[in-house]
């Protein structure tokens, strides 16, 4: 779907302008606790908006969340993708509404507390990741990007900066609620065009 008028000619230049920005990377790793280092690459303006964090530049800032408890709590230092909502039926039922979330490199995203956090392995390749005191889901992974996690946006502390550009499954989505018409609206399952 594209988009008209001035706000969406804004939004645009502005995607564009983070874009040409934008895009610094660092390869993959698992889940871990321990900084990684400060190595950047510059990769080719992405599809869509990534920020970059680099932790050399003196802009950098890192992003942290945590479940309603505070039993699962999680930093990211490295840059993120903007917000994808997915509108499929399984991600309606365990967020209980669609989920809306970012993503990160797996080196980037650093576990400080997560000693009640647990998996729900919904297929042999998909699972979520939720705090198994307060039921927050957190986490989204899947098998074929398995160099990537998506965090689901409600659990950052805010203000994160970041903004949904993108619905997926939009031909799942509940019939209570109406989708954003200034979104890039997906039928199925856009395949990820990202770095990671």
């Amino acid at each position: 779907m594209r988009r008209t008028g001035s706000v969406a000619m804004r939004l645009e230049a502005a995607h564009a302008e983070a874009a040409r920005r934008a895009a610094s990377w660092y390869g993959t790793g698992a889940v871990h606790r321990v900084a990684s280092d400060s190595t950047t690459r510059v990769v080719a303006e992405p599809p869509w908006v990534w920020q970059r964090f680099a932790m050399d530049d003196p802009g950098h800032r890192t992003f942290t969340g945590r479940c309603d408890c505070g039993g699962v709590r999680y930093r990211i230092d490295g840059p993120v993708r903007d917000v994808v909502e997915c509108h499929c039926e399984p991600c309606r039922r365990i967020s209980g509404h669609h989920l809306a979330a970012t993503a990160v490199a797996n080196e980037h995203l650093h576990l400080d507390a997560d000693d009640t956090l647990a998996w729900y392995q919904r297929t042999p390749t998909v699972r979520y990741g939720f705090c198994s005191v307060c039921s927050s889901t957190l986490f989204w992974t899947a098998a074929d990007k398995a160099h990537r996690t998506s965090v689901f946006a409600g659990t950052l502390d805010g203000p994160t900066g970041l903004t949904a550009t993108v619905a997926i499954c939009a031909s799942e989505a509940g019939d209570y609620y109406r989708i954003d018409p200034g979104l890039d609206i997906q039928v199925g399952d856009r395949s990820l065009e990202t770095p990671y």
